[in-house]
């Protein structure tokens, strides 16, 4: 055989052993991706009651009068987001540029700082609510604000509020004023809610987090439109009451309910009657086995649950209860691996998402 023939036939059985050893490698990988690929999990998230408007640039040569706007803040100017009643979304930086603007073109509006303890006159609130007549959703982000200016005439246009990383304890009264008010996001150290908060019949979706209520507030219970409600104790106060009341059915329509942080250990059986809530969770509490007024709810489909004080031989006679499918999420719950399995082998429907899976 010719010298040059010869290499030729060794070139191709070097790589006729490269193709099958790289086609090996990929078969190995896509084995151990396989094997992997259950392991990986959503972690659970807290609803955003109230959306944040964009900010885009203002289109050169239009029309319509550009009246606010700003860039993401590199400094401590707070940036002031709006939307006007025709679809416009105009920026200012600036609250000084603000005081001379025409709020009554206005249809959403968002104030933020990314510096804590920065304020707002509180006239220029006040100006807010008493002109922004078209206002439909209003956000007041991360300002050392310690009260809310009075609604004094009804509105019947805003329909979602967000004050969050405040310094509110109380709210007006005249919060009851807000006739069309659909959504509440409240992220402040509230100590209380005014008795005029059942007033809010439209309220449809409602977050307080950060509360430092000594007790549940009942007003909520007068909302009977509501369809989604989270609460969150803030972590600096101790509650006087660790029950709630036993009054759920006169919220029919919930959907999505979530008290975290609240020490809780029971819920009371008027849980049992939402027979539309798809999502709940009592995650960061006291619970040492799951509530039967949960387990019995077969439409269940996302249950965090971390962060529990689980006993395991109550807390595998209540899972055995189980109805529901879905996610299950059990991080932070004291349990072994092996227990945690357990818990998957039994609820054949429902994947359980829980410390140390990936390992």
């Amino acid at each position: 055989m010719p010298i040059f023939a010869s290499i030729q036939k060794s070139k191709l059985i070097c790589m006729k052993k490269y193709i099958i050893v790289f086609s090996l490698s990929i078969l190995a990988l896509t084995a151990a991706a396989q094997k992997k690929k259950k392991a990986k999990f959503p972690e659970p998230k807290r609803v955003e009651l109230i959306p944040v408007i964009e900010a885009t640039p203002v289109t050169e040569g239009s029309s319509e009068p550009a009246v606010f706007a700003a860039p993401m803040p590199t400094t401590s100017t707070p940036t002031i987001h709006a939307t006007t009643t025709g679809g416009k979304e105009i920026h200012l930086q600036g609250i000084e540029e603000f005081k001379n603007a025409d709020l009554s073109t206005l249809k959403e509006l968002s104030f933020s700082t990314m510096v804590s303890g920065k304020t707002i006159e509180s006239s220029l609130l006040q100006k807010i609510v008493n002109e922004g007549t078209q206002l439909e959703v209003l956000t007041i982000n991360n300002f050392a604000l310690e009260a809310f200016p009075e609604i004094k005439t009804p509105n019947h246009r805003l329909k979602k509020l967000s004050l969050t990383q405040n310094q509110l304890t109380t709210l007006p009264a005249s919060i009851s004023n807000l006739t069309a008010l659909e959504g509440f996001d409240c992220n402040n150290p509230l100590t209380t809610l005014p008795a005029s908060f059942a007033q809010l019949k439209n309220l449809q979706q409602l977050g307080l987090n950060s509360y430092m209520f000594t007790a549940f507030p009942k007003e909520i219970f007068s909302l009977n439109k509501l369809s989604v409600l989270y609460l969150s104790r803030n972590y600096k106060s101790k509650p006087e009451q660790t029950e709630l009341p036993d009054l759920f059915q006169q919220l029919p329509e919930l959907k999505e309910l979530g008290i975290e942080n609240a020490e809780l250990s029971a819920l009371p059986k008027s849980i049992a009657t939402l027979k539309k809530l798809e999502k709940a969770n009592f995650s960061y509490n006291k619970f040492t086995s799951f509530p039967e007024v949960l387990a019995s709810n077969p439409k269940l489909t996302y249950i965090p649950f971390t962060n529990n004080p689980l006993q395991w031989e109550p807390f595998l006679a209540s899972v055995k209860k189980i109805k529901f499918g879905g996610l299950f999420f059990l991080e932070e719950t004291g349990l072994t691996k092996k227990q945690y399995e357990q818990i998957q082998d039994i609820l054949t429907k429902t994947d359980v998402y829980y410390d140390g899976m990936n390992d």
